[in-house]
This record gives C-alpha cells, structure tokens and sequence, in this order.
C-alpha cells in the first residue's frame, strides 16, 4: 500500500485530531512529507481539516450527490476500490479512464492497474469482458449479465447481519443503546410481545433516531405527521408499549412521534396487528413500483411483507420532510457509502425512482436510511432461508392468538419463523407453498400436503416434544433438498465416470482438468492447481478422495466424478476407489463449504463408500448420495 494511501485510510479509520508527527510515525516518514501527502489529497476537495492540533478527515464536508464518484467517499481498501470501481462501470457509461480513477481514489495509477485486473476477473465470471482501450477501460456486456453481477455483490455486502446493536451504538455514540435496547425488550416481555432479531434492530434503530433528533432540538410538529397517522391505525397495546419506554428511559417524545414510533413498532408485531390495510393508496403503488424497480435493475427480490410494511411507513415520513423541507440527520450515511456501495447504488436509483413519481429531491442522508431497509430486508431474507416456516391453524374463538405465537417464537425462535396464524383450512393456500410446518391447535385436522403437528393451546411438554421432532425431521428433509439441490447444480450427468482405466492420481488429474477446461469451467493451470494443494496434504479420504485447488479461481463451479472399483493410486501411498473433483468460483464460497463439509461427512464412513461406489450410473449416485445424508 501506498504511503500517501495509507495516510488516507489510517485518517478515516481514526476519527479526530492526529499530529504530522503522529501520522509520520504511523506511515513512516517525514512530517514534511506528512504535509506535502495532505495538500495533495486535498486537491480536489477539503476533506482533511488542519489546526495546530494536527490533522483531521471530515466527512461531513463531503459534497451531496446522487454519485459516489463526486462525493469521493474514499474506499479504503483493494476490495473496496475494486466493487466502486464496478459500480461505477456498470451505473455510469461503462467506461472508465485509469488517471480518472487514480485521482478521485487518491491511489496511484500501479495501484488502480492491479485493481482493474481484479475487475477484470471479477466480470469474467459473470460472461463479461473488461477491455483496455489506451487509458479507457470498458465493460462489455448485456443488462442481464450486469444485473446478475451486481445482484451477486449485494449478497456479498449482506452477511446476514446489516444492522445489530453495536452498529447502532457506533453510529449513536450519544444514546446508551444498549440501555435502551434492555428497556425495549423488557417492557415488550411484560406485555407479552416477542420482536424477532430483525424487527427489534428495526425499532431500536428507529428510537435511537428520534432520541438523537430531540438532543439536536428538531421537533416534530403536528402538521408534519404523515398521513397514515391520521388514520385509525393506532393500536393502544403499541401506543402504551411507546409511552413506557418513554418514561423509563426519560425521553420527551412530541405526539407525532409518539404516534410514529407506534406504528412502527405496530408493524413489528406478530398477529392481527399490521398496518398494510392502512397505508394509503398512493404509497402502496408507489412501494410496488419500487419493488419492481429494483428486481428489473438489480435482481433483488423485495416483494415480502416485513419490507412493503416497514419501508411504507418510512418512505410516508420521508416524503413529508422532503416537501417540508426537513432533512432527517443520519450519522451512518458515511459509512455505509463505504461498507456496502451496491446496497447503497440501490437506494440511489430508488430515491430517483421516488423523486420522479412525487417530484421531490431526496438528499444523502434519506438516501442511507433507504439503503437501510433494503439491506435489512436482504440480511431477514438470508436468516429465514435457514429456518423454517410455520403457519398457525387456530379457531377463531381463542382471544390468546398472539400468546401462543409469541411463546412459539420464544420457544423455538432459532428454527422457525411464524408466517402468519389462520382460523381456517381454506386459508392455508394463502400462503402455501412457502410453508415448512403447519402447527394445528385443539383440532385432529391433518395437511397432507404439509408436515402437520397437532398440538393444545397451552403448548405443554409432550407438545414442545412433539414440535421437536417435527422441527427436527422437516429440518433434516429441507438439508436433504437442498444437498440434492447444489449436486445437482454442480455434477452434471456428462462429468460422471465410472471405468477401471485410470490407474493413478496422474490420469484422473489429467482427464478431470481436460474436461473441465473445455468446458470452460477452468483456466488450462487447473491441473497445476490441483497437485499444489494436494501437496500440502492428501485429498483422500480413507477410499475416496475430494480434490480442489487452493484459490477459488473457476469460472463456474462444477464438479467431476470418477468411480473405479478395483482403485485408484493416490498421494500419501493411499489407493481410493471414488474421486470427487471440485472447480469453484469465488461467488460460490459458502456454496462449496456446504458442499464439501456434507460430502465429508459421508464418505467417512467406509460403508457409505462401499455403496456408492457399486451405483451404475450418474442418476444412481446422486439419489444413494442424498440417502446416506
């Protein structure tokens, strides 16, 4: 890394005032040098202040733009640079000219060169192309490729957790979060309401905005009130849960925020307490146009309940301020321009989306707050992909709906998320087929279409035995399914072999790196690959063996098997009778963990290899492969 770069990120990194001596101790030069780096990085903006207390980076000098390229929110790092870099390509006009990008990321133009090959390979991936054209670079390739692309890098930026308590508390170093979160779940637990992880973040992050607007005396007033306040939506059990958080954590809240703050925490409720039937007309088409908006650009599948809720609310509020002319402070808009870029790119096609429906100007900070929900809702999509979907089959005349719901979730909470709770059979269709479980109460009723489980209103022991052998089998079938899934996706019917020809590691390496290379799938060093990491320590598995190279560097990840019973001579002195080979691309990391760790544990056992080795065919193999899971 570059001095001058380096001098850059320890600045941001590290908030407040640093002396030239400090910096050149840090960096490792001189503090004449230190002087010369900040008035070069301030050349185009003044975004290090200097004072006889030394240096500081302040992003709050940083231009309002709809770019990220005019705002120079500076990524700090290779990948960093590398994603602005794409984002840049595939938003703008596909072309980038390398003095351009060295000057507005303060790196040197070496350093923009490694990135762009970085680039390069990035895109190969996805079936485009990064041509150099003298100092020009252009991407070449359809919308659809571009889309899959950057799809593929929000996924990246959302590990499943976008918004916790302690990103909170970073960004509200004034408010005691952690406090409030305590007092939050406490007064929610003693009027027997359960939030899940994503709802309680999304309340939390929305009191702790308030709390920090009142500190800063932006008062609400009662004819900025969005309008789904004014109707009859308000619901007393959340009204009171408000007004006792409140209280208990010394706060003031205007009405109108009071009443706001109901409704979101309104939206965050299990049962009949939605809001949907409420918002107005106007914001629901608009929200559906948005939804459709982002698939069409980005790829990203927004159409579920929390998210219509939760951002129709938001975006009411945030289209009152804009025609008031009240911009909402947001302490995070800075970091994450830098974190999540792509998440951040969405919210600035949704805020032009919002600002040509309605004719307002959205500025940064409403900008982040929508980046917020997007990468939430994506962040909830990702967790629930790992539990299970139950429904509730409930007669009507049991006034204690959200009692049990709640002790459902409180009970079961790391396995399951309660869809919805119904009174009647007829509407199970609702919300099938995107149910794993149907839990029926005080009722014989059975779903042959559904794993069923019967079970009393109170939820005693034999009950919670029972959900827990429901939750335990239909676990273990989704795992099933979904390891049929992935090998299906990565053994093709073509990349199966079973002869007694291959006598040796040499000639399985030789006609599984042939293959795959003219299929595509990898570079003609695969084979290279493959003995690098084999010599770091054997592949094989007792009778079978896993081969992959080091680096995830395929261009699409695929496997290859090769069965030969009488068997195969491999490194280490070991002979095995089964070679699964495997080629992965970078996008596929997690794909290959699940892959590789559930393979393992199979072929351990040397029995599961004596089977799968007599299957005659590729069909045979797959099918004995999902059994032995």
């Amino acid at each position: 890394m570059e001095r001058k770069e380096k001098l850059l990120q320890y600045l941001q990194k590290n908030p407040g005032w640093h002396t030239s001596q400090e910096l050149a101790v840090e960096i490792g030069s001189s503090k004449r040098t230190i002087k010369n780096y900040i008035s070069q990085l301030n050349s185009r903006n003044n975004l290090i202040e200097s004072s006889v207390r030394g240096y500081k980076y302040n992003a709050d000098k940083l231009i309002s733009s709809s770019s990220r390229t005019s705002q120079n929110d500076i990524p700090t790092n290779k990948e960093e640079r590398v994603n602005y870099i794409i984002n840049f390509l595939i938003n703008n006009a596909s072309t980038v000219n390398l003095y351009d990008l060295s000057e507005n990321l303060f790196v040197s133009e070496t350093t923009v060169l490694q990135d762009l090959k970085t680039v390069q390979a990035k895109v190969q991936r996805f079936n485009m192309k990064l041509k150099k054209d003298g100092d020009f670079w252009h991407l070449i390739g359809n919308e659809r490729k571009k889309r899959s692309l950057l799809s593929s890098l929000i996924y990246e930026e959302t590990t499943g957790t976008f918004m916790n308590r302690s990103i909170i508390q970073d960004n509200f170093p004034d408010i005691d979060v952690t406090s409030l979160r305590s007092t939050l779940l406490e007064t929610c637990s003693s009027n027997n309401i359960y939030l899940n992880t994503f709802d309680l973040n999304n309340v939390l992050l929305h009191f702790a905005i308030v709390i920090s607007r009142l500190q800063t005396g932006h008062l609400m007033k009662q004819n900025e009130v969005t309008k789904i306040t004014d109707k009859k939506v308000i619901d007393t059990q959340a009204y009171k849960i408000v007004s006792i958080i409140e209280e208990k954590f010394n706060v003031n809240l205007e009405e109108p925020d009071r009443k706001e703050l109901t409704l979101i925490l309104q939206a965050s409720l299990s049962g009949n307490n939605k809001v949907e039937d409420d918002i107005s007309v106007e914001t629901k088409n608009l929200v559906d146009d948005l939804i459709t908006y982002v698939w069409k650009t980005y790829q990203i599948d927004l159409n579920n309940e929390n998210f219509r809720e939760r951002f129709s609310l938001h975006l009411d509020r945030l289209i009152t301020r804009a025609l008031t002319n009240k911009v909402e402070h947001n302490p995070i808009v800075s970091n994450i321009k830098i974190s999540s870029p792509t998440i951040y790119e969405c919210a600035v096609l949704m805020a032009h989306r919002i600002g040509e429906k309605v004719g307002i100007q959205i500025e940064d900070n409403e900008i982040a707050y929508i980046a917020l929900h997007i990468g939430n809702a994506i962040a909830e999509q990702m967790s629930d992909r790992q539990k299970l979907s139950v429904l509730v089959l409930m007669p009507q005349y049991y006034d204690n709906s959200a009692v049990l719901s709640n002790r459902l979730q409180s009970q079961f909470s790391t396995y399951i998320n309660v869809k919805g709770i119904i009174s009647d059979p007829s509407q199970i269709k609702q919300y099938a087929p995107n149910v794993d479980i149907l839990i029926v109460v005080n009722s014989n009723y059975i779903d042959h279409n559904i794993s069923t489980v019967n079970i009393s209103q109170f939820l005693l022991v034999e009950d919670i035995q029972k959900l827990n052998i429901a939750i335990t089998t239909k676990q273990h079938q989704v795992k099933k399914d979904k390891f049929q899934e992935s090998l299906l996706s990565f053994f093709d019917s073509n990349n199966f072999v079973k002869s007694d020809k291959f006598k040796n590691i040499d000639e399985v390496f030789d006609f599984v790196s042939s293959k795959l290379e003219k299929q595509k799938v990898v570079q003609s060093d695969f084979k290279e690959r493959l003995y690098q990491r084999e010599q770091m320590s054997s592949t094989a598995f007792g009778r079978i063996a896993i081969p992959h190279s080091l680096d995830m560097s395929a261009q699409k990840s695929k496997g290859f098997i090769v069965v030969n019973p009488h068997g195969i001579k491999w490194s280490g002195g070991n002979e095995v009778y089964l070679v699964i080979a495997l080629a992965i691309d970078p996008n596929n990391k997690q794909l290959f963990r699940e892959v590789f760790d559930e393979l393992s544990d199979i072929v351990t056992d040397i029995n599961n290899v004596t089977k799968l080795i007599k299957c005659k065919n590729y069909s045979e193999f797959i099918i004995k492969l999902v059994e032995l899971l």
